[in-house]
C-alpha cells in the first residue's frame, strides 16, 4: 500500500512537472511562432519536446510536432542560419533575409511572452489573496522596490538535533510570535525571554507563514543551558516577508510589480552567492543557489504533498517564477539563447554589417555544448542532494 502511494505520488509530480515546463516552453515558442507569421517568415516546424519525433501534423506551410523528451522546444523558421550573400535569389520568406529590427522583434517576442504569462499568474495569485504575495524567504537583507514590505524576522529555518526545538516538534516554516503569553518580534526578544526560562516548562505560540491559512498552534518547550552557559531553545531562525500591493495603483500593476521585485531579489543573492564563492575560493555558494530539472521536479513534488488550494496557489507561483527566470534567462548574451541571437542582430543594427552567418553558427553550437554541459553538471548536483 505504502508502495503503491509513492508512485502515485511520483507519478503526479511527473505530470505536473511536464505540464508546467510543456506550458513554459509552449508560451515561450508560440511567441516565435506569431511574430514570424505576422512578419512574413516561414515556419517550417512548431515542436513541442526534444526529437526524435514521436508524431505530427502538417497544417498549411508548417509541421507540428511532439517529440520525445518533454523538457524543451522550439520553432524552425526558414533561413535561420541562411548566407544569403550566397544566393543571387534569397527566399523572401527567409529570416535571414529580413531587416535587423524585425529579426529583433521575432527573437524578443519569446521572452515578451515568458514575461507576460508571470505577470498575468502573479496578477491572479495577488487579487485573489487581497493583493498580498506568499511568504518571501530572506537570505539577505534586501529592500523591494514596490509595495509594503511587512516582514517577519522568526521564523524557523531549523534546529539542532535532540535540542527542545527537535523534542517539541518544531517545523521549518513556522514562525515564534508568542512565548509565555508575550508577543516576540525579533530574534533579540526571543532570546530575551528565553533567558529566564531555563528547565522550566515553556508555552510558545507558532505560526505557520508557509500557507494562506496561516494556521496557529501552542506548543511546550523546556529550554536548557548549551556549551557555553546560555539558555537555548536549540533553534535557527531567520526572516521573511509578505509584500502588500493593496495601495491605489499598486493593485492594477501588481504583476509586473511583483515581477520586478522577484527578478531583482533573484539577481541580488545571485551576486551575494558569487562574492561568497570568490571569497571562500569554493564553487559551494554558487552551486547551492544554482538548481535544474531536477531540483524543480524536487520542488514540485513538495508542492503536490500539500492540500487544498495552498497547493494551486504554490503551484501557480512557481509556475510565474519559472515563467519569470526563463524570460529572464533568454533576455541574457548567452550563445545558443535568444539574447546571444539578438546581440548578433543588434551588433548588425550598430555597424550595419552582418557577421557571417557560419562564425555565427559555430558560436551559438560551442554556447549549446557548454550549456548542455553545465545542464548535465547541475543535474548532477542535483541528484546527489536529493539521495
Amino acid at each position: 500500500m505504502i508502495s503503491f502511494i509513492v508512485s502515485l505520488h511520483l507519478m503526479l509530480t511527473l505530470l505536473v512537472f511536464i505540464f508546467i515546463l510543456s506550458f513554459l516552453v509552449m508560451i515561450h515558442e508560440f511567441g516565435h511562432f506569431i511574430a514570424a507569421k505576422k512578419s512574413g517568415v516561414r515556419v517550417e516546424e512548431f515542436g513541442l519536446g526534444i526529437p526524435p519525433k514521436l508524431f505530427g501534423f502538417k497544417r498549411g506551410e508548417t509541421e507540428y510536432t511532439l517529440n520525445l523528451l518533454p523538457f524543451g522546444g522550439f520553432v524552425r523558421l526558414a533561413g535561420e542560419d541562411e548566407d544569403t550573400t550566397k544566393s543571387a535569389s534569397p527566399d523572401q520568406r527567409s529570416f535571414a533575409i529580413k531587416k535587423p529590427i524585425v529579426r529583433a522583434i521575432i527573437l524578443v517576442a519569446g521572452i515578451f511572452m515568458n514575461f507576460l504569462a508571470s505577470f498575468t499568474l502573479y496578477y491572479i495569485l495577488l487579487s485573489a489573496n487581497s493583493f498580498k504575495s506568499a511568504t518571501i524567504p530572506l537570505f539577505f537583507d534586501y529592500s523591494f522596490k514596490f509595495g509594503d514590505v511587512r516582514r517577519i524576522n522568526t521564523v524557523i529555518t531549523g534546529f539542532e538535533k535532540d535540542s527542545p526545538a527537535d523534542k517539541g516538534g518544531f517545523k521549518p516554516g513556522e514562525s515564534i510570535v508568542e512565548i509565555e503569553g508575550k508577543p516576540v518580534y525579533s530574534v533579540t526578544e526571543v532570546r530575551e525571554v528565553i533567558q529566564s526560562r531555563e528547565n522550566l516548562n515553556t508555552n510558545l505560540v507558532l505560526v505557520d507563514v508557509r500557507g494562506s491559512k496561516k494556521e496557529t498552534r501552542s506548543v511546550n518547550v523546556t529550554p536548557v543551558k548549551n556549551a557555553e552557559g546560555k539558555v537555548v531553545l536549540g533553534v535557527l531562525l531567520g526572516s521573511a516577508a509578505n509584500i502588500y500591493y493593496d495601495q491605489g495603483a499598486n493593485r492594477l500593476f501588481a504583476g509586473p510589480m511583483h515581477a520586478y521585485n522577484m527578478t531583482t531579489y533573484t539577481f541580488f543573492m545571485f551576486s551575494k552567492l558569487i562574492s561568497a564563492s570568490f571569497e571562500a575560493k569554493d564553487l559551494a555558494p554558487v552551486s547551492s543557489g544554482v538548481s535544474g530539472p531536477v531540483g524543480v521536479f524536487n520542488v514540485v513534488g513538495e508542492i503536490v504533498e500539500s492540500t487544498g488550494a495552498d497547493a494551486l496557489f504554490n503551484l501557480l507561483d512557481l509556475t510565474a517564477l519559472l515563467s519569470l527566470s526563463l524570460g529572464v534567462m533568454n533576455l541574457l548574451p548567452i550563445p545558443a539563447l535568444d539574447g546571444g541571437r539578438l546581440l548578433f542582430v543588434l551588433i548588425e543594427m550598430t555597424t550595419g554589417k552582418k557577421i557571417h552567418p557560419a562564425k555565427e553558427a559555430l558560436i551559438h553550437r560551442v554556447g549549446m555544448a557548454l550549456l548542455l554541459a553545465l545542464m548535465i553538471l547541475v543535474t548532477f548536483k542535483d541528484l546527489r542532494n536529493l539521495f
